[in-house]
């Protein structure tokens, strides 16, 4: 149960550093350019070193290419079968503005902005639960530009998955990998330096979406019906179908280790991907709906994440 604890403490905290952000928009203090660029740092420095510096700290050796399998297969499938679904919950009939972006918010997560900075804060010491979710993320990412990009702008055109050759995160995991066969001496300052731009993650992330709070009306948000329909989707169903997949593969008696357990529930289980609103935007679609589930979706996974926890501990 301590685990349990540790995420109810940690997402909280993710809460609180949220508020700064919220009052420096409300107060126009920052704006949508000084937002981007948040944004961009945390997408370009902070998060490659995060999961660069995990890497350094990692034993090599005692990773198994079947967790690094299963970090690709498993959460693949739980996207494929949200959008399944998502197809039936928003219908094309419904607002051409909105149901694509229903079904791209359903099964599209945050990795990135929510996963990878709370598996290195909850899990400290097991750096590869941090890794595992990185690789979740590179996995995401590579949906995101095309099965997501295709349900946003309903254009095979569109596709681009060659941009992943350039993701920052991958890049981070191939030089990780890389210094990690240096001499120790060596990779312990290069980790040192990596550790420091790596502690900007959490609160950049943080900063950022308490700025995108502060730009939605609360009446708005709470009387948005589709947003409750994603929330659903993404915080109950989609983690719900990743844990059934892995009692699956404990039946079939597959090497399930507790940080591989954790890492499907956290990757699975967080808000929508901090892009969307952007996203929903470039392909003239409605981005303040957008805005209002990744903002939604984020709030209610302060409930929902320790409460998937406490399932998976019952029945892992």
């Amino acid at each position: 149960m301590q685990i349990f604890y540790s995420l109810l403490q940690y997402i909280f905290l993710f809460v609180l550093l949220m508020v700064p952000g919220f009052v420096m928009g409300r107060r126009n203090r920052i704006d949508a350019n000084g937002s981007n660029t948040l944004t961009n740092m945390l997408t370009d420095i902070a998060m490659p070193f995060l999961v660069f510096s995990k890497l350094l700290q990692i034993d090599l050796s005692a990773l198994r290419l079947s967790a690094i399998l299963c970090c690709l297969l498993l959460p693949l499938a739980a996207i494929v079968v949200i959008w399944l679904l998502s197809v039936l919950v928003f219908p094309t009939r419904e607002n051409r503005s909105r149901y694509p972006v229903g079904r791209f918010c359903s099964m599209m997560p945050n990795c990135g902005f929510i996963g990878i900075p709370l598996a290195a804060a909850i899990f400290p010491d097991r750096p590869e639960v941090t890794l595992y979710v990185s690789v979740v993320n590179i996995l995401s990412t590579y949906c995101l530009l095309t099965l997501g990009t295709y349900v946003l702008s309903e254009d095979k055109g569109e596709i681009q998955p060659k941009k992943l050759l350039f993701h920052p995160i991958l890049a981070a995991i191939v030089l990780g990998l890389a210094l990690s066969l240096l001499p120790d001496g060596m990779v312990r300052f290069v980790e040192n330096y990596a550790v420091l731009l790596a502690q900007l993650a959490t609160p950049v992330s943080m900063l950022v979406l308490g700025y995108r709070l502060s730009r939605l009306p609360f009446g708005d948000l709470l009387r948005n019906r589709e947003m409750y329909q994603v929330i659903g989707m993404k915080l109950i169903a989609m983690p719900f179908v990743s844990i059934g997949m892995l009692l699956v593969l404990k039946l079939c008696h597959f090497p399930l280790d507790t940080s591989l357990i954790m890492a499907m529930l956290i990757a699975t289980s967080v808000s929508t991907a901090g892009s969307a609103p952007a996203l929903a935007q470039r392909y003239s679609l409605d981005a303040e709906h957008a805005a209002a589930c990744t903002i939604g979706t984020t709030i209610c996974s302060v409930f929902t994440i320790p409460m998937m926890y406490l399932l998976v501990h019952t029945l892992f």
